[in-house]
């Protein structure tokens, strides 16, 4: 074995040591993640709803200026603002301004918190969990779609199917639930859609970042609601908002620069050796 070849084999080595460490870096990064939300429910035979949300710190360090919130029936309900919270410390929060419900059926459930890593500074960071209900029988939704997301940086392209797979026609209201950081335009509060038996539909929400935002994936929810006499009916579609192609995110930006700069390194030492042969 030549020298040359010597030199290539250890320092493909270090290449792999390189990428094995920032691999595991973009698995750290996405773990980021120091919240841990979880919904509970309790419904009466009367329709009256008791809601409890959970939060935990599952990071290693406190958060700070927690504002929690539920929404429900197209509305918002603000929660106890929880001023600090350490590593590992649990807090059980209760929300009774669920209204009552009247019809049999399901019903959509969604927390969203805000808040801070820092107390007096620093990126306010959001999380958001779904959860849902039933009142007496579950129904199913005969209303389906997906949400998909394009992009050209500057905004995205949100593009929304929706089919009706039941015969008759459906009355549907629509609320689209987007994290703090991006707005959508045309498309505030409670939109209304009628749909014939089988028809399906499409159409785009252009969804804008706000100045100084630098994450480039957000998850959003499409939630769907009709009632039929005494039933009430619901469906929620569940997507991602991206600002940047799909192979690409803002925080993996130092990664990939990492692994071509490595990747640079060893064609050179290549070439090198093998023009020296």
């Amino acid at each position: 074995m030549s020298f040359g070849s010597v030199k290539i084999t250890v320092m493909s080595g270090y290449l792999k040591m390189a990428i094995i460490l920032v691999l595991a870096g973009m698995v750290n990064s996405a773990q980021a993640q120091p919240l841990a939300l979880s919904i509970q429910n309790t419904v009466d035979d009367l329709g009256n709803v008791e809601l409890t949300l959970t939060l935990k710190n599952s990071g290693d360090r406190p958060v700070f200026h927690v504002r929690p919130m539920f929404h429900f029936h197209h509305s918002m309900s603000m929660m106890s603002k929880i001023m600090r919270l350490d590593p590992g410390q649990i807090i059980i929060l209760e929300n009774d301004q669920h209204p009552p419900v009247m019809r049999v059926g399901r019903y959509p459930l969604t927390a969203m918190v805000e808040y801070w890593t820092h107390p007096t500074s620093g990126t306010k960071q959001s999380i958001l969990v779904t959860d849902s209900f039933f009142f007496k029988d579950p129904v199913k939704s005969k209303v389906e779609g997906s949400l998909e997301s394009v992009t050209d940086f500057d905004s995205s392209i949100l593009k929304v199917f929706l089919q009706n797979r039941s015969e008759s026609l459906k009355n549907i209201r629509m609320m689209l639930l987007l994290p703090p950081g991006i707005e959508a335009q045309d498309f505030s509060g409670i939109m209304g859609l009628t749909m014939r038996g089988g028809e399906a539909k499409n159409f785009e929400i252009r969804v804008l970042r706000r100045k100084n935002q630098t994450q480039d994936r957000f998850p959003v929810h499409l939630m769907l609601e009709y009632g039929e006499m005494l039933k009430h009916y619901s469906e929620q579609i569940n997507g991602t908002v991206r600002f940047s192609p799909v192979w690409y995110s803002m925080k993996y930006m130092t990664h990939f620069i990492a692994l071509a700069f490595m990747a640079l390194i060893l064609l050179g030492y290549y070439y090198r050796t093998h023009n020296q042969k």
